[in-house]
């Protein structure tokens, strides 16, 4: 008797389990109608759970409940959508992830959202070509705005600035400071930190640089060292320029990360 229990409710699992599932599956591409290669897939918690092949195909499966999803690729905006019921097949275009220098946030909304106006046209543009199977997509795409995150992004590099302003003030001639870098390791590369780390040793950091102050530049806060020690590394590149023990860099201090002894 215990044994036919276990093996209903053990069924009723299984076929609960089974048609409280869907399959969707669908094709990503650029703006371009450029395959979208590798573009990662998440659900509402941020969980990637697919990946498009080298011909943008995916294919995932979800619970009949769950109502967004989320694209992510390198040099592509993140695209949320919210999946209507019996949508099985999604076709998306994804947007360029562009590059607005110089130019205000209310201006990079609006140069995103003409392009944004143009996906419907862009996926007609993909069906004629053979590209999509269908006229229109299955879904409806919404506008999010770059604004709100962009002002609070200004406002913290706004304060990042002031405590840099105020630690380049204090600064001498001599001083000794220290850089922290992530590494290309494919190239010997070293790229700068934007962001502030409150706190921060250089344990917390991939690489570091330190160096001696020579001299002192007020414009974008530059700094000119003698490199002293670079740990694990002989030479690195930065800027296009070899860099290594006894040689000269200038670093600026206007947004980028330095630790004070």
């Amino acid at each position: 008797m215990r044994f036919k229990t276990s093996f209903f409710i053990s069924f009723f699992f299984c076929l609960f389990t089974t048609f409280g599932q869907q399959k969707i599956s669908g094709r990503i591409i650029g703006e371009d109608l450029g395959i979208g290669m590798g573009i990662k897939i998440f659900d509402k918690d941020t969980t990637e759970i697919g990946k498009t092949d080298f011909n943008g195909y995916f294919e995932i499966e979800l619970q009949k409940n769950h109502k967004k999803l989320i694209f992510a690729g390198l040099g592509y905006e993140w695209t949320k959508i919210k999946l209507p019921i019996n949508c099985e097949n999604l076709e998306i275009i994804l947007l360029y992830d562009g590059n607005y220098h110089y130019k205000s946030n209310r201006k990079v909304d609006r140069i995103r959202k003409k392009r944004f106006d143009k996906i419907n046209e862009f996926h007609l543009q993909a069906f004629n070509k053979g590209l999509f199977k269908t006229e229109k997509p299955c879904f409806n795409g919404e506008f999010e705005p770059y604004k709100p995150q962009l002002d609070r992004i200004r406002l913290e590099l706004k304060e990042f600035r002031k405590v840099n302003k105020n630690d380049f003030n204090e600064l001498n001639i001599g001083d000794v400071v220290k850089i922290p870098f992530g590494i290309d390791s494919s190239e010997n590369e070293v790229r700068t930190y934007y962001s502030p780390c409150e706190n921060c040793t250089e344990k917390d950091y991939d690489f570091v640089i330190e160096g001696k102050v020579i001299k002192k530049y007020r414009r974008k806060l530059t700094l000119e060292i003698m490199i002293t020690k670079m740990k694990d590394y002989d030479f690195l590149k930065y800027r296009g320029k070899i860099i290594k023990n006894n040689s000269r860099m200038k670093y600026e201090m206007k947004y980028y990360e330095v630790i004070i002894e």
